[in-house]
């Protein structure tokens, strides 16, 4: 004589809890995207785009050509500075970009103590 047993049958998993996970998943996927946008916009300030085109280095000093992209009724004013290898700023100025124009394009030397390695425009802000 034979017996059978019938398996058990394995939990099904409720269509609820699915949802849910699935739910907690994309909010997790759009604070993460959210995150990042800031992240990625962290230290500059909105309608002003400045941009370093060419710069020039001898052994002490540094000529930079530049570009600031900004709101035509905004005073703007940035930092251009030289660095070195281990980007310690040598030598720093501010330039203006006034109010009247929305592009403005500059040239800028700075003397140096010794031989840097790049230059740049950053830290834009509206006066």
């Amino acid at each position: 004589m034979t017996t059978s047993v019938s398996k058990a049958a394995a939990p099904a998993e409720s269509r609820r809890s699915r949802l849910g996970l699935a739910a907690v998943g994309l909010l997790a996927a759009v604070m993460a995207a959210g995150f990042g946008v800031l992240a990625a916009h962290t230290g500059q300030t909105p309608g002003i785009v400045p941009q370093t085109v060419t710069y020039d280095i001898t052994d002490t000093s540094v000529e930079i050509n530049y570009t600031v992209a900004k709101g035509k009724g905004d005073d703007v004013r940035c930092t251009v500075d030289a660095y070195d290898t281990d980007f310690a700023v040598l030598a720093q100025k501010e330039v203006s970009a006034p109010p009247g124009t929305s592009s403005v394009k500059g040239t800028e030397t700075l003397s140096t103590p010794r031989r840097a390695t790049g230059a740049r425009i950053r830290d834009c802000r509206k006066v």
